[in-house]
């Protein structure tokens, strides 16, 4: 038994695996931007508090901690924010947020943020998974199903 087909069979399937999961991901993400695009209510959030956490790349260390009202109740988050909004934004600003009726944690703060998010992520997911399967086919994972002939 030759090990470099096994090793591309596993490797190969690593890499598939984690470009379905993304890809699966984003299709659930995007279900949920249509989902808030046709029965999202608009409401009024207002910033609480503002920082940046240190040590964490630009897209995930500006945050805000907000609060929105739905059905008579208050809800308050945390979200990492693009520069710009965390720019702009102080404590006690206002901005619109479109939020689903039903389930307010399906939020969201500007609008497009959760179908840009998920479009990025899908694209990123069929592209490992593209990377996975021609690691499979490159590195000889085919091999691994070949059937040995016996020596006559």
């Amino acid at each position: 038994m030759n090990i470099r087909p096994l090793r591309a069979l596993i490797i190969a399937g690593i890499v598939l695996a984690t470009g379905i999961w993304l890809s699966a991901t984003a299709i659930s993400q995007l279900n949920d931007a249509s989902i808030l695009q046709r029965t999202g209510v608009e409401t009024t959030g207002t910033v609480s508090q503002k920082w940046i956490v240190a040590g964490e790349s630009k897209d995930t260390s500006h945050r805000i901690r907000y609060t929105f009202q739905l059905n008579d109740q208050n809800h308050t988050f945390e979200r990492s924010v693009p520069i710009a909004l965390h720019r702009v934004v102080h404590s006690g600003s206002n901005f619109r947020v479109t939020v689903s009726p039903q389930d307010p944690d399906l939020h969201e703060i500007f609008p497009g943020q959760l179908a840009g998010t998920a479009q990025s992520q899908l694209i990123a997911g069929l592209i490992i998974g593209a990377i996975g399967v021609a690691i499979f086919f490159l590195g000889g994972g085919m091999g691994f199903f070949r059937r040995e002939e016996p020596d006559v």
